[in-house]
C-alpha cells in the first residue's frame, strides 16, 4: 500500500468518526424534564417534557414570555398569539420524536414552523430559545421518574 493510499485511509476513518455526534449515541433516562431559556436573568421559556426510551412522548411549556409579554396568557393582540403559534409548532414537532434527532432539525425552522406572524424577529430565533431550553433540560437530567 503506497503512502498516499494510508493517508486517505486515516483521513477517511477521521471525518466518518467527526460526522458521528455525541448525542447520537447517548441515551437519556426515562423521566421527566425541565429547562429554561433566560436571557439578561429573565426566564423567558421553560418547557417541560416527558422521555421514554429517548422519544418525546409529551412537551408543554411551563412559562413563556419576553419582555411584557406572557405568551401562555395572551388572547387578544394578534402577534403575540400568532408568535406563541410559531413556539408551538417547535416544540410540537418534537413529539413521537427520538430527541437526539429532532432537536437538531430545530436547528432549521423554517422547514417545522408554516406561519410567518412578524418580520422583526423569526422563528429562528424563536428555535434558538427552545433548543436552548431543551438542551438545559437534558443536561440537568430527570426531574421526576415514571411511577
Amino acid at each position: 500500500m503506497t503512502r498516499l493510499g494510508v493517508v486517505l485511509i486515516v483521513v477517511l476513518s477521521m471525518l466518518s468518526l467527526t460526522a458521528c455526534s455525541k448525542t447520537d449515541t447517548v441515551s437519556y433516562e426515562n423521566g421527566t424534564y425541565r429547562g429554561a431559556f433566560l436571557d439578561s436573568g429573565q426566564m423567558q421559556v421553560n418547557v417541560e417534557f416527558v422521555l421514554e426510551n429517548n422519544i418525546v412522548k409529551s412537551i408543554k411549556f411551563r412559562h413563556l414570555a419576553y419582555k411584557d409579554y406572557d405568551y401562555l396568557k395572551e388572547q387578544d393582540d394578534a402577534v403575540v398569539v400568532g408568535v406563541k403559534g410559531q413556539y408551538e409548532q417547535l416544540i410540537n414537532y418534537l413529539v413521537g420524536k427520538d430527541i437526539r434527532v429532532a432537536l437538531r432539525d430545530l436547528y432549521k425552522p423554517g422547514d417545522i414552523v408554516s406561519q410567518d406572524v412578524d418580520t422583526f424577529t423569526g422563528a429562528t430565533l424563536r428555535a434558538g430559545k427552545v433548543i436552548s431550553a431543551v438542551r438545559d433540560a437534558l443536561n440537568r437530567g430527570v426531574y421526576s421518574y415514571p411511577q
